[in-house]
């Protein structure tokens, strides 16, 4: 049982470590922050001193954190993905619902520039197969692909898709198409209806290949 305070004293916080160092707002700060100077200047113009100044800590306290920078930048891509799953709140679904699925999440990202500028940023870095973030672009254009393929493979074989739709080049041409909107649309937000224009494609593709 004890009575008033311990009287042993207390091991001091070491320095640059945030107080409440290992909560998951500091985290959460540090990721928000890399992900806003990652789309800002791209993944090796940003360094780790400027995240820990952006996220209000030194650089040993997001250490701490992320010991380097290719697992901090892990973090704000598997963040980005969460954010737009957690948006629209739903499963894919089956068959041509998955292009309604794909309809919502563009029409979300017009309310996300952040997250478009991140991702459009990375790609073009990523390209390179020795960047960090080459094998989550390809893992997300897998992701992406699958995810259509396999509606329209659902579409056909419950009969309402037509049996000669040409399941690989709508994959290509859709994702291809969301991509550069995306692009054209951080050039000029204003001229460039992306959630409109990415809704259009659904609907001919709809009109083209239901049956």
């Amino acid at each position: 049982m004890t009575t008033g305070s311990d009287p042993r004293p207390r091991p001091r916080r070491g320095r640059g470590r945030p107080r409440g160092g290992g909560g998951a707002q500091t985290k959460e700060r540090i990721l928000a922050a890399a992900a806003g100077l990652f789309a800002e200047s791209g993944y090796r113009g940003a360094t780790m001193m400027a995240v820990a100044e952006a996220a209000g800590l030194s650089q040993t306290g997001l250490l701490h954190h992320f010991p380097d920078k290719e697992r901090l930048l892990a973090e704000v891509l598997d963040r980005r993905d969460r954010l737009d799953e957690m948006a629209i709140g739903e499963r894919p679904g089956r068959g041509w619902e998955r292009f309604e699925y794909l309809r919502r999440l563009v029409e979300h990202n017009t309310t996300q520039p952040g997250i478009v500028r991140l991702f459009t940023a990375l790609a073009g870095e990523a390209i390179d197969p020795e960047h960090p973030a080459h094998e989550w672009l390809l893992r997300h254009h897998r992701r992406a692909a699958a995810l259509i393929r396999g509606g329209l493979d659902e579409a056909v074989a419950a009969g309402t898709a037509d049996p000669e739709t040409p399941v690989d080049r709508i994959v290509r041409e859709t994702i291809a198409l969301m991509d550069g909107l995306q692009l054209q649309w951080l050039v000029d937000p204003g001229g460039v209806d992306m959630a409109g224009d990415f809704a259009d494609h659904v609907a001919n593709l709809r009109t083209r290949w239901e049956r």
